[in-house]
């Protein structure tokens, strides 16, 4: 009988193909596999026909059901995994349609992947992200002015209930875009407001963009979330192409003014030697490292913040604690620099315990073997994704003793100086592919967060009792989010 196979980790089964033009005619029709209905799919399959590929698979049972679901490849999937790892271990294996992916839950599993094997797991899906955008004085310049900008803002604001999260876009995009383009935002700036809404609808259809890559047939078909990455991608692309333009017009190389300067300098550097093919260094790759710079130097830096206003103003003690502290080290008179961070192991204890309460990237970025390789007994294939479950060891009892619990003092030994940072702490990932932006994203939210506690106390408004404090699961994008919250606020005299 004429089928097509769907394999999810378990000998290829035979699906009729009524039942997938079905499928497909509800994805054309809907574009919602990511709903939260999703697509059940009984499977009876006698014990014989069970095949792990060689590796721990997540579906042992010979009758079960099978979902495809929006949670399985964006919102909250990475609890789903730690529930499948108490049941089949820590290396879980599934079938995303056509690609193999190989979940990996425990500390042990990802040293052995990431940091014993790199080579063989250091394949990324996704560009590298040009992270070194800035350092030492000049990205503390530009925090300290966004700092400025924002500080005088909300201090207008002194008693009133405030949601804090466009304002934490707007004094991390004014960083950003002050270092690539040399230009800063106002809250009813056009430009700014397309790029909040650009990079959030974006985050929303993260789940989506990862369907296409482990089906590509997908892309053929004429998908509503498709034509608005399209429209999305443009009106970014177009926000960078405009600030080429008018660089190129205003072009002094006695004068580099920013990243942008920079890059068209060095093009034309290029063209000046005789260069003609430099691949790297076409127009159309100038506008791809200033998307880059900007992606990788906003995403983590904004969840971050976020997340640690509302851990501060759900525990006062450990904020006025926080706040005492850069008081002594560094007075009232100046902003935190980053000479400072030595003098203030507190609050880098603080940042350390929100990143692994927070956990904003939990699965990482999917890494895939390069070659046929091994891992915990057990073969890998080539091309396999590997998606390392960053929340599994954030949140690991074995590791932690209470996870649940926001104790910056557990990055702290008895006298307040800080321990070695445990291996299980992998807020960037780890190995040959860690992301490269690690330092300068660790001191810009050290300026930056230090900056806020140093000017403002965060507390949850009154009757509005305890505050969520687990990821939102409305939230899309793969990432961590905190709920939509308020808080008000308070000037530090």
């Amino acid at each position: 009988m004429f089928g097509t196979y769907i394999g999810f980790g378990f000998r290829a089964f035979r699906m009729e193909l009524g039942s997938v033009i079905r499928v497909v005619i509800a994805i054309f029709r809907t574009d919602a596999l990511f709903s939260d209905a999703g697509i059940a799919i009984t499977v009876h399959l006698p014990n014989e026909s069970f095949h792990s590929l060689g590796i721990r698979t997540c579906f042992r049972d010979t009758n079960f059901q099978m979902i495809i679901h929006g949670k399985l490849f964006g919102g909250q999937s990475f609890l789903t995994f730690i529930e499948l790892a108490k049941r089949y271990g820590d290396v879980v294996s599934l079938k995303l349609v056509m690609t193999g992916v190989v979940v990996l839950n425990s500390l042990d599993a990802v040293r052995e992947a990431l940091v014993k094997k790199s080579v063989d797991f250091a394949c990324r899906q996704a560009k590298d992200v040009v992270a070194d955008y800035a350092s030492g004085k000049n990205l503390q310049s530009q925090v300290h002015e966004s700092l400025k900008d924002i500080i005088a803002e909300l201090s207008e604001m002194e008693g009133r209930v405030v949601n804090l999260e466009d304002y934490i876009y707007k004094l991390v995009y004014n960083v950003i875009c002050s270092a690539a383009f040399g230009v800063r935002h106002s809250m009813d700036d056009e430009e700014f407001n397309t790029l909040m809404k650009v990079k959030k609808d974006a985050n929303e259809m993260f789940a989506q963009r990862v369907l296409v890559d482990v089906y590509p047939s997908l892309r053929f078909l004429p998908l509503r979330t498709k034509n608005t990455m399209y429209k999305i991608t443009e009106q970014f692309l177009g926000i960078m192409q405009r600030h080429l333009e008018q660089h190129r017009e205003t072009f002094d190389p006695s004068n580099l003014r920013d990243i942008t300067d920079h890059m068209i300098k060095a093009q034309k550097d290029a063209e000046e030697e005789g260069i003609h093919d430099v691949t790297s260094l076409t127009d159309t790759h100038l506008r791809q490292i200033m998307s880059d710079i900007f992606a990788g130097g906003t995403d983590t830096t904004i969840m971050t913040l976020r997340w640690a206003i509302l851990f501060l103003a759900a525990h006062p003690e450990i904020q006025e604690k926080g706040a005492a502290e850069l008081d002594g080290a560094v007075g009232r008179d100046r902003l935190p620099e980053l000479s400072d961070r030595e003098a203030t192991p507190y609050t880098e204890a603080t940042i350390h315990e929100v990143m692994r309460m927070g956990s904003i990237s939990p699965l990482s970025l999917p890494h895939a073997t390069t070659a046929d390789t091994t891992l915990r007994g057990y073969q890998i294939p080539k091309g396999t994704w590997i998606m390392p479950n960053l929340w599994a060891l954030h949140h690991d009892p074995a590791t932690w003793g209470d996870p649940d619990v926001f104790r910056p003092e557990r990055f702290l030994d008895e006298n307040g100086k800080p321990v070695p940072k445990p291996a299980a702490l992998m807020p960037f990932s780890a190995g040959r592919r860690a992301c490269p932006g690690e330092a300068v994203a660790k001191a810009n939210i050290f300026l930056l967060l230090g900056g806020l506690v140093q000017n403002f106390r965060f507390r949850i408004p009154e009757g509005e009792g305890a505050p969520d404090l687990t990821p939102d699961e409305k939230a899309g994008g793969g990432a961590s989010q905190p709920s939509p919250y308020k808080v008000v606020m308070t000037c530090r005299k």
